[in-house]
């Protein structure tokens, strides 16, 4: 049976062994070519950048900005950590700012016109999942590209929800709808620890089940993972399952901080999610990346944005420095390819050199007759 190969290095993952679960954090860490130094990176940028700010600008580090910036984190976080399943197997979802915004429409306008919360949370859930499934089905099964599959269900979910509100803005929902948001619990508000929530599930399941292993392989090397026995399309239709979850999770909260539902929300989300899975260091074509790294590109970016408002930045531009960032993510991710490339190829002429690839550069050939 043919094994599975991580993307441009060459490293084969370690299998789990029997009875004995899915591989440990250390071993899928060397099997996906990483680095201390490359795991560590982001973190290390955001506390340069914060060490800066805090110098440069007395509100930083207050209590009060701090719990900001995890309240800017909290709809971005959400979306972006399902959506991370989608591309480490190798996918793109577009559809993920659209689909907030559609949820946040149906979900507030359930509740405007039944009065309950649960009925609206309900649909809103439906809604999403709805979007997720549909993206799953166009890819694996009409086999559509996932780029163009995703940005038909974007511009379709953008439709619904200025149709549903003739362009406008979803008033009066019941009372307590804001308390499930803006409500706080030891210090923090409900919305934050709905991400914080997320993030957990979200790291379990990719870290710690047999599905997320598959998602790996899928991404990595997908005729490899089919022919070990993984149905690829049901993965890749699990993996936008998933996201549509999240585009759920993440347009009830949107309605719930304020309270109301709002058709032309989340605009640029899709962009957003994407600089924060690919800053992070999730490899934009798949088999490489985490949860984990999500959540430091998420806080990299709501960091800046942070920074940028602080110092009263020009918002229109703060767009321009959003696609500057996701330009420089992809740039590094080339770079970090090339130096996994390189250092797989040293550990092959070594392995093949015996005593070292520089001994074997520098052997001399052996007659093809095998005689002197």
């Amino acid at each position: 049976m043919a094994e599975s190969v991580i993307p441009e290095t060459g490293v084969r993952p370690e299998p789990a062994a029997a009875g004995r679960g899915p591989l440990s954090r250390s071993k899928r860490h060397r099997a996906e070519g990483e680095g201390w130094g490359d795991m560590l990176f982001v973190p290390a940028v955001i506390l340069a950048i914060g060490t800066y700010l805090s110098l440069t600008n007395e509100f930083f580090l207050t209590e009060d900005n701090m719990r900001n910036v995890l309240l800017q984190a909290s709809i971005l976080g959400i979306a972006a950590f399902g959506s991370t399943f989608v591309v480490i197997a190798g996918e793109l979802d577009l559809s993920i700012g659209s689909g907030v915004a559609l949820v946040s429409v149906v979900g507030a306008w359930v509740m405007v016109h039944t009065d309950s919360i649960l009925l609206g949370l309900l649909a809103g859930v439906a809604v999403g999942i709805t979007l997720g499934v549909v993206n799953g089905f166009v890819v694996t099964r009409l086999e559509v590209p996932s780029f163009i599959a995703t940005f038909a269900t974007l511009v379709i979910a953008h439709g619904f929800a200025l149709g549903i509100t003739n362009g406008g803005t979803i008033f009066g929902l019941p009372d307590g709808v804001g308390q499930i948001a803006n409500n706080r619990f030891l210090g923090l508000e409900w919305i934050i620890w709905i991400m914080f929530a997320v993030f957990a599930i979200a790291y379990f399941v990719q870290s710690q089940t047999a599905f997320g292993i598959k998602v790996f392989g899928v991404g990595g090397n997908r005729e490899a993972a089919r022919l070990s026995g993984i149905n690829v399309k049901r993965i890749l239709f699990l993996c936008f399952a998933i996201s549509g979850l999240t585009v759920a999770v993440a347009g009830l909260a949107l309605t719930a901080r304020v309270e109301s539902g709002q058709p032309n929300a989340a605009q640029l989300l899709n962009l957003e999610a994407v600089a924060a899975i690919v800053v992070g260091g999730t490899s934009i074509y798949g088999g490489r990346g985490s949860v984990a790294r999500t959540l430091w590109g998420v806080l990299l970016l709501t960091e800046i944005n942070n920074g940028l408002d602080l110092t009263n930045f020009d918002p229109d531009l703060k767009q321009v420095v959003t696609g500057l960032v996701l330009i420089a993510a992809a740039s590094a991710d080339y770079f970090r390819r090339r130096l996994r490339r390189r250092r797989a190829e040293r550990e092959i002429l070594g392995q093949r050199g015996g005593g070292g690839w520089r001994s074997r550069l520098t052997r001399e050939p052996e007659s093809s007759t095998g005689g002197t």
